[in-house]
């Protein structure tokens, strides 16, 4: 869904300078699958056996277990296919209830505030953001906040990728488009995804392996959304008047609908991003769901900077 038509262009020059997330989220999803089946005619039938009669009792035997599971299978396997492949490239989509159900609120709110905002409000904070996205003469909470948008891409490629074999829809396009549309892009993954619990360092790729289970890139990008509230003023801004630094967010974030639909999508982002943890540390060997549960909510403490600190601590995967 196109958030709001002006958004575009002016979002497009923000995109190019710093990440941040442009609200414009479109599904569809298009399950076509076609099932060939293949019998002789009885008339052919007839003919093979006038002209073999050494296979007749062969044929009878084809045609008693004709119906047998294991033939059918076995005749699939032989013609290079299998029982998903023959229902086409979406037969086995199924929805995750939980993600659809938040992809679907985040459209309609968004749609919903674009509706009733006052005219021009969002388009005002967006010519400020091109001007100087760092430092744009905004609330400075919401500054980082909507930098942040553009960051939590990465911790989320972190929970996600070493669990993206076998799902039903690739999982890299939709976490770059998070980085632009934010869950307008990954809820449409996330509605999709089953939730797998084994996985081994041995089965991902060289990326997931090299890039995103790598330390030293877990805590660059940790020093990366710790880095966001001071460079743009919020944390010197709370530290001066903590007061009128909330009451300023409360005021962006009510006024305009680039503002609500921000702090909505950074919500659910962290909610998402929380949800998948005890799934990691499942991965990981950890049996104690409890403590999995708990570090998977403590990490809702600090918004994007939670995620990024548990990539950065949770242990290894097993090797093979």
């Amino acid at each position: 869904h196109n958030l709001a038509p002006s958004f575009s262009s002016a979002r497009s020059h923000w995109n190019m300078k710093c990440f941040s997330p442009r609200y414009q989220a479109a599904l569809l999803l298009a399950t076509q699958g076609t099932v060939h089946s293949f019998a002789p005619t009885p008339t052919q039938t007839f003919d093979v056996i006038k002209r073999n009669s050494l296979v007749k009792n062969d044929i009878n035997v084809l045609h008693e277990n004709s119906h047998s599971p294991s033939l059918v299978l076995n005749m699939k396997t032989a013609n290079g296919g299998s029982e998903e492949e023959e229902g086409g490239f979406l037969s086995n989509l199924k929805i995750n209830p939980p993600y659809a159900i938040a992809y679907a609120s985040f459209i309609a709110i968004a749609t919903y505030m674009n509706s009733v905002e006052p005219a021009g409000a969002s388009q005002a904070l967006i010519d400020k953001f091109i001007t100087d996205p760092i430092n744009p003469g905004v609330n400075e909470l919401f500054t980082s906040e909507f930098n942040l948008l553009g960051l939590i891409g990465l911790p989320m490629a972190c929970l996600v990728m070493p669990g993206a074999k076998g799902q039903s829809l690739p999982a890299p396009p939709f976490l770059f488009g998070s980085s632009l549309a934010g869950y307008g892009s990954l809820g449409i993954y996330m509605s999709t995804r089953k939730s797998p619990t084994s996985g081994k360092a041995v089965e991902l790729g060289p990326i997931t392996k090299n890039v995103l289970e790598n330390k030293i890139f877990n805590w660059f990008v940790v020093a990366l959304g710790i880095s966001t509230f001071f460079v743009t003023g919020a944390v010197p801004a709370l530290m001066n008047d903590p007061q009128q630094l909330l009451s300023g967010y409360v005021d962006v974030v009510t006024s305009s609908a680039l503002g609500f639909v921000s702090t909505v999508d950074l919500a659910i982002l962290c909610a998402t991003a929380a949800s998948l943890i005890p799934e990691d540390l499942e991965r990981r060997g950890m049996t104690d769901s409890n403590k999995a549960n708990a570090i998977a909510v403590s990490t809702l403490l600090l918004p994007v900077v939670g995620p990024t600190l548990y990539c950065a601590l949770r242990p290894s995967l097993p090797e093979e």
